[in-house]
């Protein structure tokens, strides 16, 4: 009896199997449908060289090589339109070599305000829609503001709220800077915003307005935020003159901080910075013109595009290695602190895949009482080998200043503050990049 019921069991077993494999598939292709899925990878390897005497080590010469690698997947439920939006970064510092005494958190690393485990979370926010294209988007979230010029590839833990209305898209929010120290914190360096961004004689004008508020009185207390109580605007215009002339133009403001560490630190009076750029599109030839101002200290994003590879052009979460001098914001509001730029570039399309750039221009930097000028040269090639792969390679000179201090990177931390009063700056480097 017991090898009849063994036997007679076999094809009730396997009957059984069947059914339990075809629900999951069902299961599984009814799961799938409810929800669209993108995945995608963002990698860049570089070899960089800095030189200059006045970075005074034992060699005038600092040469690395760096990776970055950040993977994207998000989600997207079908039904509600609710989606969930996440990257992490697997790597991205400078290579230290095989045999490293290894930390979690590099120094040297292309995120200079985020910074954590070599594996580490890069953004991960939900956006839900509530009616009429409205949606909220919560969690961490990648920022950039007014062509790079107040903010360029930051990553901001937020909460803010996109909609759409006749006037334009309205933009609110709120971050939160810092929060580390439960029930010692005085300072969670909260910050609120609203912004519009609208189309005005068929150029797109955006608008924002932030503020950071104090949430406490004693601006010396550990932990205290850096610009309690701080006012900033930031207006752009962008768009096409004609069909071969474009057009940017943008500023910021920013005063009225609680905290004031003299001379008008920190940004405790009026700072003002802005940009005006002109492009010219003719067929195989691209030629940029613009002009950049920073008074009193005033505030530029790291990662605005100066049109040098030495100036600037560092965004606040990916760092470019041969970013020596940034224009803007170092002196955060100091009184009589004035820079310019005037700059010209031009770029080739050798081929549809090769394209080479030469960039001139003058940085002018017066500390009130001393004030002196820099030539900068820039020379860029870049080949797409398809449409996943760029290979691209750099070489800027900026030349001495009698006034200006370098501000360097993360990648080659060694070159900030130095002066360079009697030495020209170079960097140059080879970059790969994929993106698919």
């Amino acid at each position: 009896m017991a090898q009849q019921s063994k036997i007679t069991s076999r094809p009730l077993t396997k009957a059984l199997g069947t059914a339990s494999i075809l629900g999951m598939a069902i299961a599984g292709a009814n799961f799938a449908n409810a929800i669209q899925t993108d995945f995608g990878v963002d990698y860049r390897a570089q070899a960089f060289v800095v030189d200059s005497e006045a970075f005074g080590g034992s060699s005038d010469t600092d040469t690395g090589l760096a990776n970055l690698l950040r993977l994207k997947a998000n989600f997207k439920h079908e039904d509600s339109g609710v989606s969930l939006h996440t990257s992490i970064e697997l790597a991205g510092d400078r290579w230290s070599g095989d045999t490293r005494t290894y930390t979690t958190a590099s120094d040297d690393a292309y995120n200079a305000s985020n910074r954590g485990d070599n594996v580490r979370l890069d953004t991960a926010f939900v956006r839900i829609p509530y009616g009429n294209g409205a949606v909220v988007n919560v969690g961490r979230q990648a920022t950039s503001w007014n062509n790079c010029f107040l903010v360029c590839d930051d990553r901001r833990d937020r909460i803010n709220t996109v909609i759409p209305t006749s006037l334009g898209v309205v933009v609110l929010g709120y971050d939160r800077r810092q929060d580390t120290a439960s029930f010692y914190n005085p300072d969670n360096g909260d910050m609120v915003n609203a912004g519009l961004i609208t189309k005005i004689g068929g150029f797109t004008t955006g608008l924002l307005y932030v503020h950071w508020l104090e949430n406490t009185d004693d601006l010396t207390a550990p932990g205290a935020y850096a610009i309690p109580g701080m006012h900033l605007f930031s207006p752009y215009i962008s768009g096409n003159l004609t069909d071969t002339v474009s057009l940017d133009v943008g500023m910021n403001w920013q005063g009225s901080a609680a905290r004031d560490a003299g001379n008008g630190t920190i940004y405790s009076d009026s700072s003002t910075a802005e940009y005006l750029r002109l492009g010219f599109d003719l067929d195989m030839v691209d030629l940029g013109f613009q002009v950049i101002g920073a008074q009193d200290g005033g505030l530029i994003s790291g990662g605005f595009d100066t049109f040098s590879s030495v100036i600037n052009n560092n965004p606040e979460s990916t760092a470019n290695p041969t970013s020596l001098y940034q224009m803007g914001g170092v002196k955060a509001g100091l009184e009589d602190f004035d820079e310019y730029i005037v700059a010209a570039r031009a770029g080739f399309d050798v081929s549809p895949r090769l394209t080479l750039t030469g960039a001139v221009g003058m940085l002018n930097v017066d500390d009130g009482t001393d004030d002196d000028s820099s030539m900068f040269y820039d020379l860029q090639a870049s080949y797409m080998v398809n449409e996943a792969v760029t290979t691209s390679a750099t070489w800027g000179m900026l030349t001495k200043n009698d006034v200006g201090t370098t501000r360097g990177n993360t990648l080659v931390p060694g070159s900030g503050g130095a002066s360079f009063e009697d030495d020209d700056l170079m960097a140059a480097s080879l970059n790969v990049n994929v993106k698919f």
